[in-house]
């Protein structure tokens, strides 16, 4: 046991003083030296659309158009329905959670929020501003 310790020590103080490996000793994948760490992106904000955005195909999901970051969706609370419930969508000035979310896979209507349709931001999801990262020539329903 005092020998697996002694090991360790002398293993963790050798680590230590190196420093670690550098960004020159990796190598990518591509078989080339990595020089240096990739620059921090820029975080962009979340664009923010009275009315919300134009969908790009019929059958789209609406974009979100204000900012959820702060926005809890678990299993026992979700945060979008603060607003958008049927019970509050009309006070708060929102669009309520559609029919669709009703309904369970055989089509019979649900009291509640169908568990498919109960994580919004598997379909639903904010806009960021920023400009394109490749060009882009497509042109949505009009």
């Amino acid at each position: 046991m005092k020998q697996r310790i002694a090991t360790l020590t002398l293993c963790l103080t050798a680590l230590t003083a190196w420093g670690g490996a550098s960004a020159v000793d990796v190598i990518s994948e591509r078989g080339t030296a990595i020089e240096a760490p990739s620059a921090v992106p820029e975080k962009h904000k979340v664009e923010v659309v009275q009315g919300g955005f134009d969908r790009a195909w019929t059958t789209q999901p609406p974009m979100i158009p204000h900012d959820i970051e702060k926005y809890e969706i678990s299993l026992r609370l979700n945060g979008c329905l603060k607003c958008h419930s049927e019970a509050t969508a009309e006070k708060e000035k929102t669009k309520p959670t559609p029919e669709s979310h009703f309904l369970d896979r055989d089509g019979n209507k649900l009291a509640q929020v169908s568990a498919r349709r109960y994580f919004c931001t598997q379909c639903h999801a904010p806009q960021l501003t920023g400009a394109p990262i490749v060009g882009n020539t497509f042109e949505g329903i009009r």
